[in-house]
């Protein structure tokens, strides 16, 4: 679905940032997800093809366990400019994948509402406070354009991205075996461990070799982008 032309003040990406370097997290999400850098939780998006989704801040009523809200995939719209201002002010760092607008909501997701505390507690008694952000004197959340999508199962498996968004050119996901075997004396492909020479390759994973790459210049404020398979 063409979803149209963007507005000056709007974008067609979708960012999902794999870390921040300010704020809490929930706590209801893994000690050890919480504990690993935005490298690593790339890294791990790009090896097992899935994101784990949990429940968003202020899904649940007040009182009951924030982990009963439903489990959303979260993003932000945002231009360059915009990514900019994310990065060196709000503590977003720049690491994570890139999706259309159009991708996004084609899956099912869509832009949350930034509603007043009362309209927020009549979505979240609904059961829909997932689709609203609460705001109130001191919210520091109206510099950001969320979207999320809903998954109630807690995974979202991954086909295809518009990009893979990163902070360093010489950083690589961590390699994998690739199911491609070659003979370890001559380098001749073999269709498999079919003698003691047989050696199995190690490759990136499918998603970064087959994706682009968009690399993040903070000085210049802008990408280098880079086409699937130019950064191996």
């Amino acid at each position: 679905m063409d979803l149209g032309l963007v507005g000056p003040a709007q974008s067609k990406y979708l960012f999902h940032f794999t870390g921040r370097n300010s704020g809490s997290r929930p706590n209801w999400v893994p000690e050890h997800i919480r504990g690993m850098s935005p490298q690593e939780r790339l890294d791990a998006i790009l090896r097992e093809e899935k994101f784990r989704v949990f429940a968003p801040f202020g899904a649940a009523m007040p009182g009951e366990s924030g982990s009963l809200g439903m489990p959303c995939l979260c993003l932000s719209e945002s231009s360059t400019e915009h990514l900019a201002h994310l990065v060196a002010a709000r503590g977003f760092s720049p690491w994570g994948l890139v999706f259309s607008r159009e991708a996004i909501h084609a899956k099912g997701g869509g832009a949350v509402a930034y509603l007043p505390e009362h309209a927020h507690d009549d979505l979240r008694r609904s059961g829909l406070g997932h689709w609203a952000v609460r705001t109130s004197e001191g919210s520091t959340w109206l510099h950001e354009r969320e979207w999320r999508v809903p998954f109630a199962s807690g995974e979202a498996m991954i086909k295809s991205v518009m990009a893979i968004l990163i902070a360093d050119a010489e950083w690589r996901p961590a390699m994998e075996p690739s199911g491609q075997w070659v003979d370890g004396e001559t380098e001749l492909p073999l269709p498999g461990p079919v003698s003691p020479e047989a050696v199995e390759q190690d490759d990136y994973p499918r998603l970064w070799r087959d994706s682009s790459i968009w690399v993040w210049n903070q000085q210049k404020r802008d990408f280098s982008k880079y086409a699937p398979g130019e950064l191996r």
